[in-house]
């Protein structure tokens, strides 16, 4: 996720409404209500819930409709542990490089790749390049389905977006582009290809894992999304029996949902590493420094800022008492100092702003630094599958680099991740 001047991503903030909310009468809302007890049809309706869909029976959260007149009577009901009222957020603004036109998708682009070398994959590779059995569940803007360095490694697009009765259609003028269940705008397609583009297949770049991508489409092609759909991403992700969660969004602390919360519990519990980035509003060269964004400052979340080429804290990159490790998420004033991945074969909404074409292009920011980490936790597993989530957490944090500052600091976390020391590290340590 990037600073809206450096490059990209808040895919979105989930807000939290649960206090008194001033809505006019007549309109109808929808959200998330947590129950306290197992769910009876027969009270909700008579709260004047409608609508009503069990989205986890763990965690007795459903989605539902209502009029805003009984939104208070719903709130105060003894059946109702929280109600979270969906908002909705827009992608940030942000910048992306095309790959110069003399770099084709062949080996010598793995030269480009900086940020593979900066935490040794290439070494750990000669212990471990992944396996098929762990899934890495990217909950983004979803993936391009037949880009060549991904399609062989992905399981079935969920798409949350259009299951929650949302629409993915671009129109400017004449022009109308329906993305349907496809990555409209290109985050999601990057993210993918750092964690798993396929590894020496004589084209394009190298992913860090030889693993399944899980793709979770959980925002339109402008990065507009909701609270209630990010939760449900989540818990599809659990569905699906994901090893890995990747999750490149960001809001500040006071505007993260108890929903969203529960579900990171859930995944957390259910034995899936969960890994997020910290943002990217920090302005370090002016002394600005920004506190992390959850979901990355939730426990037990991996909490992920960036580093540049240079080993250095990115200046964007958001600090704090939260934040684990870095990993490479470059700079935004060179195309060499940031990080090479995939990028849609098809016009995105952000190819047609900024004349991007795939399928390769560089960004930057904290949204790309986060897949490097469950990249190597998707190798770790891989190497070693009945590791706990606070054991992989370890073992990442355990073994990382130290830059700037020696020990644990705000800024840098325990260091820039290392995936051959990682990998090396006794596992009986844990």
């Amino acid at each position: 996720m990037l600073k809206k001047s450096i490059s990209i991503i808040s895919l979105l903030f989930l807000l939290s409404c649960q206090s008194t909310i001033n809505i006019k009468n007549d309109l109808e809302i929808k959200g998330l209500i947590r129950l306290k007890n197992s769910i009876d049809n027969n009270k909700i309706s008579d709260l004047g819930i409608k609508n009503f869909k069990i989205l986890s029976k763990e965690l007795n959260i459903a989605e539902f409709t209502c009029n805003s007149k009984d939104i208070e009577k719903i709130q105060n009901s003894p059946l109702v542990k929280y109600v979270d009222i969906d908002k909705k957020m827009y992608l940030e603004n942000f910048k992306v490089s095309n790959v110069d036109n003399g770099f084709q998708p062949n080996d010598t682009f793995f030269g480009l790749q900086w940020n593979i070398k900066n935490i040794n994959v290439n070494k750990a590779w000669n212990i471990t390049k992944g396996s098929p059995n762990i899934i890495v569940a990217i909950i983004d803007s979803g993936v391009d389905p037949n880009h060549p360095d991904l399609k062989d490694n992905l399981l079935p697009l969920i798409d949350v977006w259009s299951e929650s009765g949302e629409s993915d259609i671009y129109t400017s003028g004449s022009l109308k582009v329906n993305y349907g269940g496809r990555d409209g705008n290109g985050h999601g397609t990057h993210i993918a290809g750092i964690v798993a583009a396929h590894i020496n297949n004589s084209s394009g770049i190298s992913g860090i894992a030889n693993v399944k991508i899980l793709p979770i489409k959980s925002t339109n092609h402008m990065g507009e999304t909701s609270a209630s759909i990010i939760t449900k991403s989540i818990l599809k992700a659990i569905e699906k029996k994901a090893n890995v969660i990747n999750i490149s969004i960001g809001g500040e602390k006071q505007e993260g949902t108890q929903a969203l919360l529960d579900a990171v519990n859930l995944a957390l519990s259910k034995n899936i590493v969960f890994v997020s980035a910290t943002g990217n509003e920090s302005n370090r060269d002016a002394k600005l420094i920004k506190d992390i964004t959850v979901p990355a400052a939730y426990p037990g979340v991996i909490a992920v800022g960036a580093s540049t080429k240079s080993n250095r804290v990115a200046n964007y990159s958001n600090g704090g008492k939260e934040i684990d490790v870095l990993a490479p998420g470059g700079e935004s004033n060179s195309k060499d100092l940031k990080i090479y991945s995939t990028w849609p074969t098809y016009i995105t909404y952000e190819g047609y702003r900024s004349g991007v074409r795939g399928p390769y292009a560089a960004l930057s920011g904290t949204s790309m630094a986060s897949p490097h980490v469950a990249g190597i936790a998707a190798l770790l597993l891989s190497n070693e599958p009945n590791l706990t989530p606070q054991q992989v957490r370890l073992r990442i944090l355990s073994t990382a680099k130290d830059v700037e500052a020696i020990g644990y600091d705000t800024a840098s976390g325990y260091g820039i991740v290392d995936a051959y020391k990682m990998l090396l590290s006794n596992k009986h340590s844990n």
